[in-house]
């Protein structure tokens, strides 16, 4: 099992709304994520928008590839596109920054 850190950012003043999309995620799109061997999924937020997401998954590339061939997840990144503070504006989604695991201890 991987464990996969990554950063990105998100518009400050639009903290609540997005947490509010999180609360209501759509169950499809729950269902793709978990069909895509990604579990223990878990987003942080930082006060000036960065935001710290973890989550394991059986192969990491294999399961975003799978992932992002799915209409629901198409869907779901434009619909929260308006959130996203990114260079590449070309990129669906937002734009992250994979972190480097340092330590884990279980």
């Amino acid at each position: 099992m991987e464990r996969v850190g990554f950063k990105f950012k998100i518009k400050p003043e639009l903290k609540a709304e997005y947490k509010k999309e999180h609360d209501e995620i759509w169950p499809d799109l729950a269902k793709a994520i978990k069909d895509a061997g990604i579990s223990n999924y878990s987003i942080f937020f930082y006060p000036d928008g960065t935001l710290f997401a973890y989550l394991e998954a059986e192969d990491y590339e294999k399961g975003m590839e799978q992932l992002g061939k799915t209409e629901v997840n198409k869907r779901w990144q434009e619909h929260m596109e308006k959130f996203f503070i990114k260079e590449d504006k070309s990129i669906l989604g937002p734009e992250t920054e994979i972190l480097k695991e340092v330590f884990h201890l279980d």
